[in-house]
């Protein structure tokens, strides 16, 4: 029995955490002069925690990177030095790779513990073998203009894209909480939270916790009294409400053109960089889900949704002529870490080859025209608003 449950919880894992397993798996190839990748932060504790829930996971506080997300961040790294290899050392240089993250915690740290699985000290880069032998600090910039524009203070423009989505007033969510009114309410009263599609969301972030913990479920969950449910129904009704205003970002093209504008540019510039045989090898991104799927949708890749510490890869190549290709990248579900072929949209499939290149000049023309250059015109900063440097602004 405890091995059913077990295998069931597996399974239930790794059907929310994992790459579809019919991808097909990609290697560098050996003329890639440029590899650029980006990621979703690991697993994170909930906005907001059901009421005396976490007796057994939590303690990290909210929204704070946990266990698991440290994992698949490592997973995530080392995965990315099986994929990049000898493009950069086992020693980090910065004359070879640049790193940025989001101001956000868990962001932070998922970058860092993905930097711990791809870099390896040796030699004269191995400082202290007695506690940190496979371990050495590697720099990054925060950036959340690039990465993060959602929380950069004094951008209207910003606030007026997510405030249809915030307010659940975008004809598709206001469907939604008129569909699901009973159920909403029934979340709202047993939590105390406000009826909504964020408070269901957030439920739903802890119930993926309470699996990953194998935590009891509180019993208003386990055994609802809402007519027309059990437990396996509610439980897949609310999983359904996960992430489901970031990923609506993503599809609201005010928003989700802001989210990924700068991210884009900076994209952009690498390549042209890596074009004049200048800049680094390696650059690498840690994000939020309304940002990095911004991005990829942006960048021609048609995905609907972004579990935790997933994302993309870019590489450049010079070879036989430049070209670009973009992959994806997946825990599986939580240790292992896999690269595979992301599938492109109609327009971009056009003018890729059967293994995914495209001539670079086609892909620069296409992802230009989301690119943000200025990112306090598009915030819509008054010209005599003063510029502050980061973090502050």
């Amino acid at each position: 029995m405890v091995v059913t449950k077990l295998t069931l919880l597996l399974l239930s894992i790794r059907a929310i955490l994992s790459y579809p397993n019919t991808a097909e798996v990609v290697k560098r190839d050996p003329n890639t002069k440029l590899v650029l990748w980006g990621t979703r932060h690991g697993n994170r504790n909930p906005e907001q925690f059901v009421y005396k829930t976490p007796s057994s996971w939590g303690f990290e506080g909210n929204t704070e990177l946990t266990q698991f997300g440290k994992r698949q961040a490592y997973g995530l790294g080392r995965e990315l030095r099986k994929f990049v290899g000898d493009l950069v050392d086992g020693n980090y240089l910065p004359s070879q790779a640049k790193y940025y993250s989001s101001s956000a915690n868990r962001c932070q740290m998922t970058l860092q513990t993905a930097l711990a699985g791809f870099y390896t000290p040796t030699g004269w880069a191995d400082w202290q073998r007695t506690r940190f032998d496979f371990w050495s600090p590697v720099p990054y910039s925060i950036d959340d203009p690039l990465l993060r524009m959602y929380a950069v203070k004094n951008c209207p423009a910003s606030d007026q894209a997510w405030k249809p989505i915030s307010e659940d007033t975008l004809p598709d969510l206001a469907k939604i909480v008129s569909e699901n009114r009973e159920l909403l309410g029934y979340i709202a009263r047993n939590t105390n939270w406000t009826l909504s599609v964020s408070s269901a969301a957030d439920l739903a972030d802890n119930i993926i916790e309470m699996d990953l913990y194998g935590a009891p479920y509180p019993s208003w969950i386990a055994n609802p009294s809402l007519p027309g449910f059990n437990g396996a129904t509610f439980k897949r009704a609310v999983l359904s409400f996960g992430e489901k205003h970031q990923i609506r970002c993503t599809e609201y093209e005010p928003c989700r053109d802001l989210m990924g504008g700068v991210w884009i540019n900076h994209i952009l510039e690498s390549i042209e960089n890596a074009v004049k045989g200048e800049g680094p090898r390696v650059i690498g991104y840690s994000s939020h889900t309304e940002v990095t799927l911004a991005v990829i949708k942006l960048l021609g890749v048609e995905r609907h949704e972004l579990t935790t510490s997933a994302g993309f890869l870019l590489e450049y190549r010079n070879v036989p002529t430049p070209s670009i290709r973009i992959l994806n990248h997946d825990p599986d579900p939580i240790d292992k870490h896999v690269i595979y072929k992301a599938k492109y949209t109609p327009e971009l499939s056009k003018i890729a080859d059967k293994s995914g290149w495209i001539p670079k000049e086609k892909f620069v023309a296409l992802a230009a025209k989301h690119t943000i250059q200025d990112w306090e015109t598009a915030c819509g900063r008054s010209p005599c608003t003063p510029s502050l440097p980061l973090p502050y602004a």
